[in-house]
């Protein structure tokens, strides 16, 4: 198969079989010579008019291998396939040195004789040139013209339109900022260089510069210095900034909030299963429509590369970005009172733009898949794909508030369990409910070592019998007690009451009593005052004085008649 794209001045052919080699070599002028076809070689057109020269003699060859000689198109002696490489990273990078573009396309290549050549080749036919130096002394490369940009257009499979310009004049300066943007892409396409550290993601042609976005009145612009597609590791589009420390940090900070305007506008949205929707139901946002396959709350994303001072200044500059800018990435703060989680809660990144930071020493090194990256809002530094995710989300909340759910659960278990009922053996699953029982309703509480509620009522029968049977010995030990003394003076009944009464007395009445409870409750209402039993006549006092008196008031007729005279007495 043979894949030709022609450019002004040059036609770059990429042949996978032999005879698509030999043709394609007869075509550029290549002059190649199989080893196995023997030394014809094809006629070389004159760069002149006249009449054409005659064949041209081929390079003697070593035995078994194949001879070639450098055709007149492209005198350096580079392949199609580099050209076409270099073509299309310069279409990306606008600005490139050769080294970079070695370590690039050929990284495995000693030197980078072979680009140099590619250059010298494409500068030879008009489509490159190189217009300064850097600071280390290495020249600056770049598209030249409509011609330069239509070819790498091709190599992209991008019109025109979208190669946007060739950079002239910025390798007067030495391009610092096209360098520090070329290290990133060289860091994220090859990874990192240390010991041990992951390899990059994708190719050059994932990568997109100078692309400028209007915000909402199309005067004001957001530029970044690159964008990046990877949706093979779950990154549909990732902004790139390279900070050179050259700017203010509140400057860094402001694109962060016009990055959020620009990510807010919506368009109406031409889907068949949104067309039955409301007008407002139809509106989505652009960056869904031109990169999908979003799947993480918020925005997309923003990389932060700075690099241009030591390693603390880089530190301090980080974090000084994500506090001036921490209303674009910080999100809203929620929490569910009724959870009692003691303020825990978490964040809504619907409005919020994903930050990511590192330096670019720390990038080139350990490559963008190593732990370098820290994502505003989180401690430490991750991988990228460790980093995108958002922290403090929805769900993070709720796995918290699952294991703090499972934690309390557990601990409460293992309170019940040392409040099983001493008698049975039941583990409660509350240690207080709301019971029924002969005392109407009550709270329940379960303690160690007590009893649960059926044991407890048994408990409270049984002992309710034994204080029954308890008070009712008493009681008739009290009323076989109280027959043996004198009655009441009033009724002349049982001292200790009416047998069954609500009065009746549950225990042995005092020797010095008189009357029945019901009678001594009937004096005190009637107000009849103290009782005094009548004084002896002097007849009983007489008979006394013979024999003990058959009466079992007498000693207490004689003590009242002794404290309260016969005078001024009511009997």
């Amino acid at each position: 198969m043979l894949v030709a794209y022609g450019f002004p001045r040059l036609v770059i052919t990429l042949a996978h079989t032999k005879s698509e080699r030999d043709a394609a070599a007869a075509q550029a002028g290549a002059g190649y010579v199989s080893a196995t076809d023997g030394p014809t070689v094809p006629e070389v057109p004159s760069p002149s008019p006249g009449p054409p020269r005659g064949p041209v003699p081929a390079e003697p060859s070593r035995p078994g291998r194949a001879a070639f000689r450098r055709g007149a198109a492209n005198p350096n002696g580079s392949t199609t396939a580099l050209r076409a490489d270099v073509l299309g990273a310069l279409g990306v990078l606008k600005v490139a040195t050769a080294d970079q573009l070695q370590r690039l396309l050929r990284p495995g290549a000693v030197s980078n004789k072979a680009v140099r050549q590619a250059l010298g080749d494409l500068a030879l036919h008009g489509l490159v040139t190189s217009d300064g130096n850097t600071k280390a002394r290495h020249k600056t490369w770049r598209l030249e013209g409509t011609a330069g940009l239509e070819a790498a257009g091709h190599v992209l499979g991008l019109p025109r339109s979208d190669m946007g310009s060739t950079a002239r004049g910025a390798g007067r300066s030495g391009a610092q900022h096209a360098m520090a943007v070329n290290e990133t892409v060289l860091a994220f396409v090859r990874g990192g260089t240390g010991p041990g550290a992951a390899g990059g993601v994708g190719e050059v042609t994932d990568w997109a510069t100078e692309v400028e976005f209007l915000l909402p009145g199309g005067r004001r612009k957001v530029r970044p210095d690159g964008v990046w597609q990877a949706p093979e590791i779950g990154v549909p589009v990732l902004m790139v900034e390279v900070d050179r420390s050259t700017m203010s940090p509140e400057r860094v900070a402001a694109k962060f909030t016009a990055y959020r305007e620009l990510f807010r506008t919506k368009v109406k949205s031409a889907a068949p299963a949104l067309a039955d929707e409301d007008p407002a139901d139809r509106m989505v946002h652009w960056w869904r429509r031109s990169w999908p396959g979003h799947t993480r709350p918020g925005y997309p994303p923003i990389a932060l590369v700075v690099t241009g001072a030591g390693p603390v200044a880089l530190e301090g500059r980080q974090q000084a970005v994500a506090d001036l800018a921490r209303d674009a990435w910080g999100g809203g703060w929620w929490t569910i009172r009724s959870d009692n989680a003691g303020g825990d809660g978490w964040r809504e990144y619907d409005d919020a733009v994903p930050v990511v930071a590192t330096t670019l020493e720390l990038l080139a090194e350990h490559g963008p898949l190593g732990p370098v990256w820290w994502r505003y809002g989180r401690q430490g530094r991750h991988s990228l794909l460790e980093a995108l995710e958002s922290p403090d989300t929805r769900a993070a909340y709720n796995e918290r508030k699952k294991a703090r759910q499972e934690k309390a659960d557990q601990e409460h278990q293992e309170l019940m369990k040392t409040l099983a009922c001493a008698e049975c053996g039941d583990v409660p699953l509350y240690r207080g409910s709301e019971r029924y029982g002969s005392k109407g309703r009550q709270i329940w509480t379960r303690r160690p070592g007590g009893l649960c509620w059926s044991c407890h009522e048994k408990e409270e029968e049984r002992r309710e019998e034994e204080r029954e049977a308890k008070a009712q010995a008493q009681l008739e030990a009290a009323r076989a007690a109280n027959a043996k003394l004198r009655p009441c003076w009033t009724c002349r009944g049982s001292i200790g009451g009416k047998e069954g009464s609500f009065l009746e007395l549950k225990e042995k009445a005092d020797p010095d009593r008189l009357e029945c409870p019901k009678c001594v409750s009937d004096r005190e209402q009637e107000d009849l005052g103290l009782l005094v039993l009548p004084v002896p006549s002097r007849r009983e006092l007489v008979a006394a004085l013979v024999s003990t008196p058959d009466d079992p008031w007498w000693e207490v007729r004689v003590l009242h008649a002794k404290l309260y005279p016969a005078r001024g007495r009511r009997v």
